[in-house]
């Protein structure tokens, strides 16, 4: 009875030792994604391309569902910030998923939500055009279907004629000064001084919810 009652009480010791373990092993699907914030997961770890000086990638681990979150704070009257998605595995084709001016969202098309959705198969881009312009005039629209890193506006003819477009696109993207984690975001400032801050964010599991 006695040795009965032994293996008992380690079976138990065991079963408690294999929860609180599970309890505080971190999950790897998630490693980049730690603080809370209002039922969400979040993740700072953007990264400045190597290979592409002045383009901004998410975090290597999203995926499906997860919400890009991107704030300009400060952009120059002559800047748009551009976010991208490579429709084709080589990135030979892309779309202007999001573009941004010195006064906001860009149109033709209605913005409903701060955020933008990881769709499948995507991989994103985000980057900054300086557009030389004579004067204080501001593409407020753009063309949606557009070469890799190339910023197509649409507009008064009017603006075309004081806009360097060719300028710009020899150009290419502005490059970075900085780009550093601030209190759980992503932070980068670009040669022209604007500022860009960014999330990426996923919802948080229930158990996680619920201790937060």
């Amino acid at each position: 009875m006695r040795t009965r009652s032994l293996y008992l009480l380690s079976g138990f010791l065991l079963c408690g030792t294999l929860l609180a373990s599970a309890a505080t092993t971190p999950n790897r699907a998630n490693s980049d994604f730690q603080r809370q914030w209002g039922g969400y997961l979040t993740s700072s770890d953007f990264k400045a391309d190597p290979d592409r000086p002045g383009v901004i990638l998410p975090p290597a681990n999203v995926r499906v569902g997860d919400l890009l979150w991107i704030r300009p704070l400060r952009l120059n009257a002559d800047e748009y910030l551009i976010l991208q998605k490579c429709v084709d595995a080589n990135c030979s084709k892309a779309q202007v998923v999001r573009a941004w001016n010195a006064n906001g969202y860009m149109g033709p098309y209605p913005v409903l939500t701060n955020t933008v959705s990881v769709q499948p198969g995507v991989s994103y881009m985000l980057w900054l055009q300086r557009v030389p312009t004579k004067g204080t005039g501001s593409f407020h629209l753009f063309t949606r279907d557009a070469p890799p890193l190339t910023f197509e506006p649409a507009g008064s003819p009017e603006l075309f004629v004081v806009a360097n477009l060719k300028a710009a696109r020899e150009h290419g993207p502005a490059q970075i000064r900085t780009a550093e984690t601030t209190r759980a975001s992503f932070v980068v400032t670009f040669e022209g001084g604007s500022v860009v801050r960014m999330q990426a964010r996923r919802a948080a599991p229930p158990q996680a919810v619920a201790t937060s």
